[in-house]
């Protein structure tokens, strides 16, 4: 090749070529390689003396070079792939004389990895809007307590969803039981929702929250200087506040038993006093009750008054167990992972196959709370966008360990451990009783030390007379 000259200092074309980051490769008419610098050899991976000479397409079969040089037509700045591994943006050029062409020079860009770099960011733009997406959704079900927010598949959940729909229409009240976890308060926020009351304020009182001492003021409030640390102004209570509207009472089985004949006179005639007042306060209220208990039981007992049981139980709402309606199972995991990806701003790509079975086949005595607080658990320790089961807590993983431990039980297996230990246990009986409990005959016989026939000895609890 020519030289370049420069004041008097020359630089060697070939040494120019070689030092740009575009790999560069020529062929002639008969598509043979009659150079090739040295960024074509580090793209590539091929040395200048194995390809020089040779026919281009032995190592690039779909080189843009051999269109080139059949059509004559130059193609610039076009992304290809000239073999598996590779990205580029190549510009081949012909060389002509006199119209005839001569051969093609092409001039090759690595985007290898700026290409990869694009996948993922597109990969992330198509998280975030996964993300974005859903928790639009999201936004919309936590503004909507309607039944529509009420995750379920099982037609246990259908039926009592329809029973409470037609509920709700009405001004009747009603008791929803369930235990701990199940979604009472969902229940009690959908039929008030879903009723002619929805505009006017939903109250709650959690009776097993409040101190018995100030249960009464809570309810029906309390007028000016009642008691010590009352308000100047006196306070309104839980049923004024709910005027127009609905006042739910959570955990209804934890009210004294006296504040539950107060109760039920506020709620047989819509009116009460506050505390320390003398004039009648009227109400417009609907009721709805929730407890976890068996109220039923607790009347029996004596510890829930009867005439408020049937006050409050004009409908009844049974809100079974997770572990009754399975269907339901996988569509809460997919709702909750959902929610906690856009909490947490992690798409999951891949869960356990192992986690899954053992989510499916737990019985969560804690119900819906417990597997959301566990899918939010998942989602945190999840690594590169996987959920493995070592991720599962303590409490799931003791479960499944003591239900093997017991079908192991039941069956009569013994564990390997305990196999071994017998065995040994009845070797060293035999070899004892062989050599008339000379312990150190026993330990040839074994085949083992003396000192390790003592251990056995010792933790397999053989006891013999000392030799």
């Amino acid at each position: 090749m020519t030289a370049a000259n420069f004041e008097g200092f020359t630089i060697p074309l070939e040494s120019i070529l070689d030092h740009i980051n575009e790999g560069i490769c020529v062929i002639d008419s008969q598509r043979r390689v009659v150079y090739w610098n040295s960024q074509a050899e580090k793209l590539y991976g091929i040395k200048k003396d194995k390809i020089l000479g040779r026919d281009i397409a032995q190592f690039f079969p779909n080189a843009l070079a051999l269109e080139v040089l059949k059509t004559g037509k130059a193609v610039e700045y076009v992304e290809h792939r000239p073999r598996e591994g590779n990205v580029m943006v190549i510009s081949s050029i012909p060389i002509k004389q006199d119209d005839k062409i001569l051969g093609v020079v092409s001039i090759d860009q690595d985007i290898t990895e700026i290409k990869k770099l694009s996948i993922e960011l597109e990969k992330a733009k198509d998280r975030i809007k996964y993300l974005e997406y859903v928790e639009e959704e999201m936004k919309k079900m936590q503004k909507n307590c309607s039944f529509e927010n009420i995750v379920y598949k099982s037609k246990k959940m259908y039926d009592l969803i329809f029973l409470a729909r037609k509920v709700a229409e009405s001004d009747a009240s009603v008791l929803i039981q369930g235990e701990s976890g199940t979604g009472k308060d969902l229940f009690a926020r959908a039929i008030h929702q879903e009723s002619p009351r929805k505009d006017n304020p939903f109250v709650v009182v959690d009776c097993s929250s409040i101190p018995e001492s100030l249960l009464e003021s809570e309810l029906f409030g309390y007028e000016p200087g009642a008691f010590t640390g009352a308000q100047k102004k006196g306070k309104p209570g839980k049923l004024e506040l709910a005027e127009g509207g609905t006042l739910f009472l959570d955990e209804i089985g934890e009210m004294p038993i006296e504040m539950q004949a107060k109760l039920l006179r506020a709620l047989e005639n819509r009116e009460f006093y506050r505390v320390g007042g003398v004039k009648l306060v009227k109400v417009n209220i609907r009721i709805i009750a929730a407890t976890n208990r068996d109220l039923h039981e607790m009347v029996s007992q004596g510890r829930f008054r009867e005439d408020l049981f049937y006050r409050l139980d004009v409908v009844s709402l049974k809100i079974p167990p997770l572990r009754e309606r399975p269907e339901d199972i996988p569509v809460l995991i997919d709702h909750y992972l959902k929610e906690y990806s856009v909490k947490n701003k992690k798409v999951i790509d891949f869960i356990e196959p192992a986690a899954i079975d053992m989510m499916l086949n737990y019985p969560w005595p804690g119900n819906v709370r417990e597997l959301k607080n566990v899918v939010e658990r998942l989602v945190i320790l999840a690594e590169e966008r996987m959920i493995l089961a070592e991720h599962l807590p303590q409490s799931i993983k003791r479960y499944f360990e003591e239900r093997r431990d017991d079908i192991i039980s039941k069956a009569g297996i013994k564990k390997l451990d305990e196999v071994v230990a017998e065995a040994e246990k009845k070797a060293i009986a035999n070899a004892l009783k062989i050599t008339g409990n000379n312990k150190t005959k026993a330990a040839e016989i074994l085949g083992i030390p003396r000192s390790t026939l003592y251990y056995k000895m010792q933790s397999l609890k053989i006891g013999c007379p000392t030799s």
